[in-house]
């Protein structure tokens, strides 16, 4: 994907453009076993004039995103001495010392708990630290006890960690910025195309890029730090957007452009190319945007 001058385009502003999507009767069918890639048709009756963003929220990553004490998995832990822990290991309680100069030393300190551990409590495994990658998206292994490895492993596929579209990793982080794109306009597609369905078969259990939260999961914003997560969710977007150009039901939930007025319509989840009026919300081409001013807005002065 081609770099995004970030000032183009606005990962936080609502989107009121788009249709209110009807389910139809021979959608999807309810498989707990598979929660995050399959919706029943019942929730889009109860959950009648909502987006099918809002019901996917609702319905299935409510409780999860919202779950309580999740701060201590985000938040840097406090920094600790081995006096702090009266010289025994956090959770077995063995004696443990640095040693002198390291020279002796059974111990080790955990990233993610922040504290020591004796080396049969220490995992030979490193892992990645969730408060580090949404601090600086640091997704590098580091050393950690069996029981943060146990942890962390559990907590690995839920989308838990949320950037904020105001987050300073944006604005320092250019691969990470352009997945924030590609999100957003998922999310957008998400919320217009004829079938979500269509989607959900695609994305399965990345459904939660779909919402309008920038919620991931650890496993998720490593998949983006090395690069494999954006080339598959870009193949996914080229799919769908191609059946949107070519299904007639997609093409009526499009915006004709009312600057240049071309017959071709024009969808508000293609942000790279198209924009809208602040002010009235009329959809135009962000090259039409850019030579002349919003002709609603100027004939309604």
């Amino acid at each position: 994907m081609s770099w995004i001058n970030q000032n183009q385009v606005t990962l936080n502003k609502p989107n009121n453009l788009l249709g209110l999507f009807t389910q139809s009767r021979d959608s999807l069918h309810h498989d707990p076993s598979d929660q995050f890639t399959k919706l029943p048709p019942h929730l889009y009756n109860k959950h009648k004039g909502k987006k099918p963003s809002q019901i996917l929220y609702d319905e299935i990553y409510k409780d999860i995103i919202e779950t309580p004490n999740i701060n201590r998995f985000v938040q840097p832990p406090p920094q600790y001495e081995l006096k702090d822990q009266n010289f025994k290991c956090w959770q077995c309680q063995k004696p443990i010392s640095n040693g002198f100069l390291t020279i002796g030393a059974n111990c080790d300190q955990c990233f993610f708990h922040g504290r020591y551990f004796c080396n049969d409590c220490m995992s030979v495994v490193r892992m990645s630290i969730p408060w580090k990658a949404l601090d600086s998206f640091d997704l590098r292994h580091y050393k950690v006890s069996k029981l943060a490895q146990s942890e962390i492993d559990k907590l690995y596929d839920l989308p838990i960690l949320e950037i904020t579209p105001t987050s300073k990793l944006l604005q320092l982080n250019k691969t990470l910025f352009e997945f924030m794109v590609l999100k957003r306009q998922i999310h957008l597609l998400y919320d217009m195309i004829c079938d979500p369905k269509l989607v959900q078969t695609l994305l399965e259990k990345r459904m939660n890029l779909c919402l309008k939260r920038n919620c991931f999961s650890l496993k998720d914003l490593y998949e983006i730090y090395n690069g494999s997560l954006s080339k598959v969710i870009q193949g996914y977007y080229v799919i769908l957007f191609k059946h949107i150009d070519l299904c007639k039901s997609c093409q009526k939930r499009g915006h004709i452009c009312i600057i240049c007025q071309h017959v071709v319509p024009i969808h508000a989840f293609d942000i790279k190319n198209v924009t809208y009026c602040d002010t009235c919300l009329k959809v135009f081409h962000r090259d039409c945007a850019e030579s002349k001013s919003c002709p609603n807005c100027l004939q309604q002065r």
